[in-house]
């Protein structure tokens, strides 16, 4: 047998027998778990706005964070590693140790923070904590089994692990308590969970998957080493900047956070250009989820030159930064990427029978230009204080973010029913 030949026989993938783990398995675990924290949050943030009580804000966005998005990414993250790597999913103990100490650990915190409950509090980030190790483990796992080398297909998810972990640890001294004198602990701490766990995992998958949306390939693969460095750069400047209240090192970070994105932007908008069919839903809005990015890290940064880095966070355009990057770009995002993955799921699960969505141009152009309305023009109400306008903007971005929850509610439910994720 030749050399050519032998390699290609060692790159065979092994036969799938009865009962083995798929890919649609982990990711669809994940996802259930995680469309069910988002809805309970959605629950408490609706009493909560009725009836307010002390922890119904911190709550609300508790179980969004870490009880809901945090999981997505924690599927997302194994599912795009495996495909990448062109290997099978991890073993199945590690799934179940996954799920299992992700969701005790994140009720746990969400039952103990407002108890004040400090030996259930230490519990719960240890179960989280364990939750992250196993998924390192699976990362690692697929890593040594994988039939090619890829260094992009776990460099951004490793790193934001990596920041989570930090993250974590801020989080349980906020939790008890503890005075920390050196600086903004909470800003790290915010610094190292959403730019460094949410943005690291966002930002990198958008560099393969976007294209995949698109039918195409990425334009400038290069940009990509750009955005990881500005980007990872930029998330440890600014935790280590506002922990020990370096003001340039914070403003450092802002600025390389910006840099990340543009070089992201450069990527999905030649994308968008090579793309030759029509878009389909998903892709019209994760690319509609984008530019927010850019506009909220350039409104924090402009406030972090004019006022000071703690003013990005806590001053006047606090409210717009969160309405430009969590309901912009990590909603938008987040919504887009499931109605294709649980599409995905319910059509792999359901032995390629039932096809992929089919693009309706103008239903799904007029969607994402409904979002986008409504996220710019409560942004906008936001920042140049308009009140007249808050009302509308946030009834259009109700309407859009229905149309799109409807969609993602309707394959959770086919999921669920019909293509259950065997675990």
């Amino acid at each position: 047998m030749s050399s050519s030949a032998a390699r290609h026989c060692r790159q065979q993938p092994r036969p799938r027998r009865e009962g083995d783990l798929r890919p649609t398995d982990v990711v669809g675990a994940f996802f259930i778990c995680g469309i069910a924290f988002l809805l309970a949050a959605a629950g408490v943030g609706i009493a909560q706005w009725l009836t307010p009580w002390p922890w119904g804000h911190w709550l609300a966005l508790h179980l969004a964070f870490v009880g809901g998005v945090s999981q997505l990414v924690l599927g997302a993250t194994q599912f795009f590693a495996g495909a990448f790597l062109a290997t099978d999913p991890p073993p199945r103990a590690l799934i179940r140790a996954q799920i299992l100490c992700w969701n005790v650990g994140a009720v746990l915190l969400a039952i103990a923070v407002p108890e004040h409950a400090e030996t259930l509090i230490w519990l719960a980030v240890g179960l989280l904590v364990g939750g992250l190790a196993a998924w390192a483990a699976a990362i690692a796992a697929m890593r040594r089994s994988s039939l090619r080398r890829s260094p992009w297909a776990t460099r951004w998810y490793v790193s934001g692990a990596c920041f989570l972990g930090l993250g974590m640890m801020a989080g349980s001294l906020l939790a008890r308590g503890v005075p920390w004198r050196h600086g903004d602990l909470l800003g790290a701490h915010m610094s190292l969970n959403l730019a460094g766990w949410f943005g690291a995992a966002i930002v990198g998958t958008l560099h393969t998957f976007f294209p995949s949306l698109t039918q195409t390939q990425l334009r400038f693969p290069r940009m990509q080493g750009v955005a990881f460095l500005a980007w990872i750069g930029g998330v440890a400047a600014l935790a280590i900047g506002y922990g020990w209240a370096l003001e340039p090192l914070a403003l450092a970070g802002w600025l390389g956070l910006c840099a990340g994105a543009i070089a992201l932007l450069i990527n999905v908008v030649a994308c968008l250009r090579d793309a030759t069919r029509p878009l389909s839903l998903p892709a019209r809005i994760v690319a509609a989820a984008q530019p927010f990015l850019l506009a909220g890290l350039l409104v924090a940064t402009v406030a972090a030159i004019e006022d000071g880095p703690a003013n990005a966070l806590t001053g006047s355009t606090r409210t717009t930064v969160g309405t430009l990057l969590v309901s912009g770009w990590i909603g938008l995002t987040v919504l887009g990427s499931l109605t294709h993955l649980l599409a995905v799921v319910v059509r792999v699960r359901g032995g390629f029978a039932a096809r992929m969505p089919a693009a309706r141009p103008r239903l799904d152009g007029f969607i994402a230009a409904l979002a986008m309305a409504g996220i710019a023009a409560l942004a906008l109400s936001q920042s140049l204080g308009l009140d007249r306008l808050r009302s509308p903007a946030v009834a259009v971005l109700v309407v859009a973010y229905a149309m799109l929850a409807s969609r993602v509610a309707v394959l959770a439910a086919r999921v669920l029913l019909r293509a259950r994720p065997g675990l």
